[in-house]
């Protein structure tokens, strides 16, 4: 496999109108509008989308795709905004959400296949809980690996990848950090569960990222990448490497030595920024990232990891980066 990266841009960077607990502060917007958007956006191959939550006309996104050469990176299910998921979806203690849960994540899984993309992207974030002595951990489990088997089941040419996070909406999530949502995916016994990872998530339990992509990648479970920033306090969805700089340079290091083969998608949240810059600059700066990696001596590289010479690397990766 041949490192092959292709870059991708979620919907609702431009569909879903950002807020805050103050406020809103853009106005909702077409598709056609979206993608008149996206058209100016230099290097995005395609685009990732939730369903229900995108698909108000499938016709249309199908037009949008082709008259804009794009393709759907990825769809995620759509079962945590409406009240009726506040307690869980695939785990939740009422067998009909339970049975609804997994009937929406089947049709996400339809649509995908219909728009010929092969991610499916399952975050189950109303699946969790909020106090302590609320809930039955291994009962949830259970039923998470049951419901997640189900899903799988339904169409095994799709990859699902449990996109994993420590907390929100919930104050605690069920499938919290990357061995969690890999110890999930290898229980389901299915060979199309892996994992989504983000890694806003990541940096969000104190992860390190590409300490976690070289696991999963180990694992061959890597299936779907999000990129983002925050200040490991909360899912900001920042512009990537806009805080966590050297960490976004070594994810991508390990990425390209591992030749990690699919998308990235820039899962952004610009509440105040132009979501069309605020893509452009994402996808740049990530090709320059990428440039900057080939540019490094791999052999000397490989040296001084195995020595665990720190102050080599530290003076190497400086001179590389800052010729000035």
């Amino acid at each position: 496999m041949s490192f092959n990266l292709k870059y991708a841009i979620e919907a609702s960077v431009f569909l879903w109108p950002p807020a805050d607990r103050v406020s809103s502060y853009k106005d909702p917007i077409s598709y056609q509008e979206t993608f008149d958007q996206l058209r100016s956006v230099e290097g995005i191959e395609g685009i990732e989308l939730y369903h229900p939550y995108d698909f108000e006309d499938i016709d249309v996104i199908e037009k949008c795709l082709d008259d804009n050469g794009l393709s759907v990176s990825a769809v995620g299910i759509g079962f945590f905004s409406e009240a009726k998921w506040q307690n869980g979806g695939v785990t939740s203690n009422n067998k009909k959400i339970r049975r609804e849960a997994i009937d929406v994540a089947k049709r996400a899984i339809d649509a995908a296949a219909e728009l010929k993309s092969k991610n499916i992207v399952f975050w189950p974030g109303q699946d969790g809980y909020d106090y302590f002595f609320q809930t039955d951990y291994q009962n949830k489990w259970d039923l998470m690996v049951a419901g997640l088997e189900e899903i799988a089941s339904f169409n095994r040419n799709l990859n699902i990848g449990i996109e994993y996070k420590i907390k929100e909406p919930r104050t605690h999530q069920i499938v919290s950090t990357a061995s969690k949502a890999l110890k999930l995916a290898k229980e389901t016994g299915m060979d199309n569960v892996g994992v989504t990872m983000d890694i806003g998530h990541a940096l969000l339990c104190n992860e390190n990222p590409a300490e976690e992509i070289v696991y999963l990648m180990k694992e061959k479970k890597l299936f779907h990448l999000h990129n983002n920033d925050n200040y490991a306090d909360w899912d900001y969805d920042m512009l990537p490497g806009s805080v966590h700089f050297w960490e976004n340079i070594e994810a991508h290091y390990w990425l390209y030595k591992l030749n990690y083969n699919g998308w990235i998608n820039f899962d952004l949240f610009p509440t105040r920024l132009d979501a069309t810059e605020s893509s452009r600059q994402s996808i740049a700066h990530t090709k320059k990232i990428i440039n900057f990696i080939k540019s490094l001596d791999g052999q000397k590289m490989e040296r001084m990891i195995q020595e665990e010479n720190v102050l080599e690397m530290q003076a190497y990766l400086w001179d590389r980066l800052f010729k000035i």
